[in-house]
């Protein structure tokens, strides 16, 4: 049988026959007491959480912190053991353990969760397990957990499927990345909120791995579309002036750079070296960081 070759997170089952049967013999008779692990779990979590972010943009713990929550389940999950815990959770750990020692898959997953949003959860064998249930709205419970194939999260297929999810999820406005040439094969896209925060997307793994899969052709295809207006371009410019990065002069310049810095990294399959991967994803991240002491009114809408 042939084996699915899965971009890092990416919402899919590998060998799903097998993981099937597994789900339906060790989880599916102890589906509560597993729900109660994972409640118990998360809210041992919380105080620590809130404690390191209680705000993210704006928003109050656990508003916008899927991914932090979720990576915290997920490793915090072999850790534990089952003298720790109330019966219940107890015995759905013990089911947990018996799952994995034969051969059943836990896998933190991120994508298109229903056309609506981005989301991160658990994969347990054929099971959607979302311990950041609550994070779009508090009123929810925080867990939930339900057959995968009714969850409807769905990988992120290319670019512009991302920016169709970000402007909905974010309220943003994703424009090609043609004011740092340099980063535009990794990093093609910029967006900028609704509430003016500005970001170059996306320094997710799953995202990198994308456009590494497909020689950058994915970040091409966004490249492409028109440049930003020449306002934003000469606001975000001057921000980034203090980063000595290589800046172009105008939107136009930036486009033919970046589209050529594309070509550029396709041709010497930069997609092959993990450390320009490493290289770039450390620049980003700085300038993000840069930009994040800038706000712009009136672009995001």
């Amino acid at each position: 049988m042939a084996t699915i070759m899965l971009l890092p997170n990416e919402p899919s089952i590998e060998n799903e026959a097998a993981q099937e049967a597994l789900t339906t013999q060790w989880l599916l008779p102890v589906l509560g007491e597993l729900k109660k692990l994972f409640i118990d779990l998360r809210h041992s979590l919380d105080p620590e959480l809130v404690q390191a972010r209680p705000y993210k943009q704006g928003k109050a713990y656990p508003l916008g912190q899927c991914l932090e929550i979720s990576q915290a389940a997920f490793q915090r999950l072999p850790r534990l053991g089952t003298g720790t815990l109330q019966p219940a959770a107890a015995r759905g750990l013990q089911a947990l353990m018996h799952f994995v020692r034969h051969g059943g898959c836990v896998r933190q997953v991120w994508g298109d969760l229903r056309g609506d949003y981005f989301q991160n959860a658990l994969l347990v064998g054929t099971l959607y397990v979302d311990v950041a249930n609550d994070t779009v709205d508090p009123t929810k419970p925080p867990v939930e957990i339900l057959p995968f194939a009714h969850a409807r999260l769905k990988p992120i297929s290319d670019f512009v499927h991302f920016s169709r999810v970000a402007a909905r999820y974010w309220q943003a406005q994703l424009y090609p990345n043609h004011i740092l040439p340099g980063l535009a094969p990794y990093f093609p896209l910029v967006s900028v909120t609704q509430s003016g925060v500005v970001q170059f997307q996306s320094a997710s793994n799953y995202m990198i791995a994308l456009t590494e899969a497909g020689q950058f052709a994915p970040s091409e295809t966004v490249l492409k579309g028109n440049p930003m207006n020449a306002s934003l371009f000469a606001l975000l410019r001057n921000t980034l002036l203090a980063t000595n990065a290589s800046l172009p002069d105008a939107p136009d310049q930036g486009r033919v750079l970046a589209l050529r810095t594309c070509l550029a990294a396709h041709n010497q399959q930069w997609h092959t070296s993990q450390q320009r991967r490493n290289s770039t994803v450390t620049t980003v991240i700085q300038v993000n960081r840069a930009l994040g002491q800038l706000v712009i009114r009136g672009q995001g809408e």
